[in-house]
């Protein structure tokens, strides 16, 4: 039988890895957020984790990242919760989708907590959306599944 873990996290998405220069340091322009971010996931993962869960296994991580449209996707007036014609159907701006993953894989293998995994290295396959949110759910589902 195969163990799994799924679990939701509210909030905006928050990347890892956007960084800038400064002078001669190098400084990560979305610290607090991601911060927050990444042990808002850790705690829930934690919360959700099976006394029985394996840190040392591989696994397939599952994420489908839920983002809020922007105003401009709506119209105005009466049309204010209708959606124009020519909005996007998919989420094709930044956060990059490679970064979001990272922010959670790094997550759920933290160095200190190692919640879920030993490692993020055991992550073997990755399966990933970035969508809009089309209820009132603005965050991430995450799926993880040992592998045999």
């Amino acid at each position: 039988m195969t163990a799994s873990i799924t679990f939701s996290v509210l909030g905006t998405p928050v990347p890892q890895g956007s960084v800038r220069a400064y002078q001669s340091r190098v400084i990560a322009n979305n610290a607090e957020a991601l911060a927050s971010w990444r042990n808002d996931i850790a705690v829930t993962a934690q919360r959700h984790k099976p006394a029985d869960w394996d840190t040392k296994a591989p696994v397939q991580l599952q994420c489908v990242f839920v983002f809020p449209r922007p105003l401009h996707h709506f119209g105005s007036g009466k049309n204010s919760t209708k959606l124009k014609p020519l909005a996007p159907r998919h989420h094709v701006t930044t956060p990059d989708l490679d970064k979001l993953i990272r922010s959670v894989s790094d997550s759920i293998s933290d160095a200190v907590a190692r919640v879920l995994l030993h490692n993020d290295s055991l992550i073997c396959s990755i399966y990933a959306t970035k969508r809009y949110a089309t209820d009132d759910f603005l965050g991430v589902h995450i799926t993880v599944t040992a592998l045999s």
